[in-house]
Formats: C-alpha cells, sequence, structure tokens
C-alpha cells in the first residue's frame, strides 16, 4: 500500500472520528462479540429457473398494493433487471432501482430485497422517512425473514440456509471492520495523532474495501442491526401493519434484542 493510501487513511480517521455513532458503544461491541465467529461463505445452488415469478407472488400473497407498487415500476421501466456486473442500486435521482441478478438461486433473495427498497421509496407515506436511513435495511431484511417463512419446505431448505450463513459471513467483516476503524479513531483521540508507526495495513484493507467515503462506522452497522432487529421483529410477531415499522423499531430494547438473537445463536443452528 502507498504512503499516500495511509496518509489518506489517517485523514479519514480523525474525520470518522468527529462522527456520532448511531448506536451507543457498548451495543456496538455486543454486536462485534456475537458475530465474532469463524464462518466460510456458502455458494448458492442454481435450482430456481424463475426467481422473479416467485418473488411476485410472495408479494402479492404478502401485500397486493406493494404487488401493484412493483408491477407499475416494471411498467414505467422503475424497476431494472439485468445479469450485468456490479451491485445493486436505487438511483435516488429518477427512482430507479437497478437490480444485478448473478444467475443462482440467491438471486430470489436479492430481487426481493431490492423491491423491498423500491417499496419504501415509492410508498405514501414512506416506510423509511429519509431521517430514518439506518432502518432501511432492517427493513428490506425484514421482508427477506417473511420470504424465508413463506418458502418454508424441503425444496428451498438449502437457499434458506446459504442466505443465513452468508448473512451472518458478511456481517462478521463488516463488524470486524468496525471494531478496527472505532480502535484508530480512539487511538487519534488519546495521542492526539496517527503515526504510520500506528497502522496496520491489514487492518487498513479491512476498512477500505467497502468504499464508503464517510461515515463508515454508521454505514456498516445499518447491517448487522438489521438482521438482529429483524430477527427479533419476526420471531416475536411484533409487525402488523408496516406502516408502524419505524415506531416499533425504535421503541424496542435493543439489549432484550441482543440477548435474543445471541441465545438463538448458541442453541439453534440453520439446519443444512
Amino acid at each position: 500500500m502507498e504512503n499516500g493510501q495511509i496518509k489518506k487513511f489517517i485523514e479519514q480517521v480523525k474525520l470518522e472520528s468527529t462522527y456520532r455513532k448511531i448506536l451507543k458503544i457498548d451495543i456496538i461491541y455486543q454486536l462485534i462479540n456475537i458475530f465474532n465467529v469463524a464462518i466460510e461463505k456458502q455458494n448458492y445452488s442454481s435450482e430456481i429457473e424463475n426467481p422473479l415469478e416467485i418473488a411476485l407472488q410472495f408479494y402479492k400473497e404478502y401485500n397486493v398494493q406493494y404487488y401493484n407498487t412493483i408491477i407499475e415500476g416494471f411498467e414505467n421501466k422503475r424497476i431494472v433487471i439485468s445479469q450485468n456486473s456490479g451491485k445493486s442500486f436505487t438511483d435516488t435521482e429518477n427512482n430507479t432501482t437497478y437490480i444485478r441478478l448473478y444467475g443462482n438461486d440467491g438471486d430470489l433473495f436479492i430481487i426481493v430485497h431490492e423491491l423491498a427498497h423500491f417499496i419504501d421509496k415509492n410508498s405514501n407515506p414512506q416506510i423509511i422517512p429519509d431521517e430514518y436511513w439506518f432502518l432501511s435495511e432492517t427493513f428490506a431484511f425484514y421482508i427477506e425473514k417473511k420470504l424465508e417463512n413463506w418458502l418454508k419446505s424441503e425444496k428451498y431448505k438449502n437457499l434458506i440456509f446459504t442466505r443465513i450463513n452468508n448473512r451472518m459471513y458478511f456481517e462478521s467483516k463488516m463488524l470486524k471492520a468496525i471494531e478496527n476503524e472505532l480502535n484508530y479513531e480512539s487511538l487519534y483521540r488519546q495521542k492526539g495523532i496517527i503515526e504510520e508507526s500506528d497502522i496496520d495495513i491489514e487492518t487498513i484493507k479491512s476498512i477500505m474495501q467497502y468504499d464508503v467515503s464517510s461515515n463508515i462506522v454508521n454505514y456498516l452497522l445499518q447491517y448487522p442491526i438489521a438482521n438482529v432487529l429483524s430477527n427479533f421483529l419476526v420471531s416475536n410477531n411484533l409487525m402488523h401493519d408496516d406502516k408502524s415499522f419505524v415506531k416499533t423499531c425504535l421503541n424496542l430494547d435493543l439489549y432484550e434484542v441482543l440477548k435474543q438473537y445471541s441465545l438463538k445463536q448458541k442453541t439453534k443452528k440453520p439446519n443444512k
């Protein structure tokens, strides 16, 4: 890694240390401990021929208004599905969702997840108002887990296992990056400076791989918190109207949420 990149990282840490984190620091470290597991990424099988058709049927049964919003999105070319390389994303300027598929069974979860974002942005009122952006992934994960329950059958057993496993895998990597970033921020606050001798290249790489321009801790926290909150909502059958999604999430006791999630991780593993 070039000296210029290291210096840029040090300057970035100084800026990042000024951002207020969306979670209390002890909760962040609880998440880090919960997701500190040795886990390997699993490959998805390729048995489903019609993931879009299944996704649309799920939404039609889950909420016909959401289904109609999706169909209108396709008709107006504001939902675009392709096999192009790259990540799925939503262009907020023209309100268009681009969904990139990989040609395997994981595409079903990608479609449902990205359509949840589209529904959120096109609901009136918006399900996740912009000021609660940190819950937008929670809503998408929540819809994913409703899909898991809807799919419950031997046919989709391997797909559900792989998705649960890979959530844990990716979020463990994110939380490791968060831990490394927080360590550097703490060092900067203690010393008032970070010297190149303080830098470990591998820890920098774990952070910089996400290519987030700013507020990286809060950005990455969206995903593990989405996993644990959505799990709590579904497990305890707390959501009866998505319009109250934000209010319900904000009223949750995060310590209890993490306690329940941690217990489930210790006592129950997904069956392959």
